[in-house]
C-alpha cells in the first residue's frame, strides 16, 4: 500500500513481548469494542471476542460476523457472513512459520489466490491469480508494517501504493497470528497504526489520540481534500 530499509514480517508466532506502562501490562490489552461514525445517521458498533490472545469472533450491529479459525498458533481461516449469509472467506497455509498461500473466496467476484515468496533483501514477492488474470507484486515491510505495495503485469510496473505509520501500538497488536498475515487492505494486521493510506484514490490521512499505554482511543480520517471525514473510537 512504503521505506527504503525493509525487513520481513516476524518469521514465527510468539507471545508478544511484555512491556509495562503505568499499572497495566501492555500485552494484556485487547480492543473489545470499536465505534465507527461515518455520519450522524451512519454509526456502526463492532465487538470482539477472544480466547486468551486468540481472536474468535468479530461482529457488528449491522449483522456482520467474522469467525477466526486457528491451527495451533496460526490463523488458517477467516470467514465473513452478513445476516448468516456467506460473504467471503480467506484461507491461509504456512511454511516455516510464514504465510505461503492465501485463497480468498467471495460470493461476488469469484476466487483469488495468492502465493508468497520471501526475498533475501526482506521484501515479499507474491503472485495473484484471479478470474480476470494473473499479476505479481512486491511488498516492502518496515518494522512489521507493509509500507509499499508494487503491482506488476508481465514485468511492467502498474501501480505503487504507499502507507505511513506511527510508532504507537495497533489496537490488535497482541492478537496471536496477526503479525504473519500479509494483508494490504486491512490495517488491523500491522503492529503500528496507519496515519497515511496511499492505497487508492483519494489518499486518506489519519489523526489519532492515545491512552497511557500507547494504544489509540480515537482516530479521525479524512481524504486530502477534507471531503470525507470518519471518526473511529476504541474501547479496551
Amino acid at each position: 500500500m512504503l521505506a527504503l530499509t525493509s525487513c520481513s514480517k516476524d518469521e514465527s508466532v510468539s507471545e508478544p513481548v511484555t512491556d509495562t506502562n503505568g499499572t497495566e501490562t501492555v500485552t494484556t490489552v485487547f480492543v473489545k469494542k470499536i465505534i465507527r461514525t461515518y455520519s450522524a445517521n451512519d454509526i456502526v458498533t463492532s465487538t470482539y471476542v477472544y480466547n486468551g490472545n486468540k481472536i474468535v469472533l468479530e461482529s457488528n450491529d449491522g449483522g456482520f460476523v467474522a469467525n477466526y479459525t486457528y491451527t495451533g498458533n496460526m490463523i488458517t481461516k477467516i470467514e465473513e457472513r452478513v445476516n448468516n449469509q456467506f460473504q467471503s472467506s480467506r484461507e491461509f497455509t504456512y511454511v516455516d512459520g510464514k504465510v505461503a498461500t492465501k485463497v480468498w473466496k467471495r460470493n461476488y467476484g469469484g476466487t483469488t489466490s495468492y502465493a508468497y515468496s520471501y526475498n533475501s533483501n526482506g521484501t515479499v514477492s507474491y503472485k495473484r491469480t484471479q478470474p480476470t488474470g494473473t499479476n505479481t507484486g512486491v511488498l516492502t515491510i518496515a518494522n512489521g508494517n507493509i509500507v509499499k505495495n508494487e503491482v506488476f503485469n508481465n514485468g511492467t510496473l502498474l501501480n505503487t501504493y504507499t502507507y505511513g505509520y506511527d510508532t504507537k501500538n495497533n489496537p490488535f497488536k497482541n492478537v496471536l497470528g496477526f503479525n504473519l498475515l500479509l494483508e494490504t487492505d486491512e490495517e488491523m494486521f500491522s503492529p503500528n497504526n496507519m496515519i497515511q493510506d496511499g492505497g487508492g484514490s483519494p489518499t486518506f490521512n489519519y489523526v489519532l489520540k492515545y491512552n497511557d499505554n500507547g494504544f489509540p482511543t480515537e482516530k479521525k480520517r479524512s481524504d486530502v481534500d477534507r471531503s470525507s471525514d470518519e471518526l473511529t473510537q476504541y474501547f479496551y
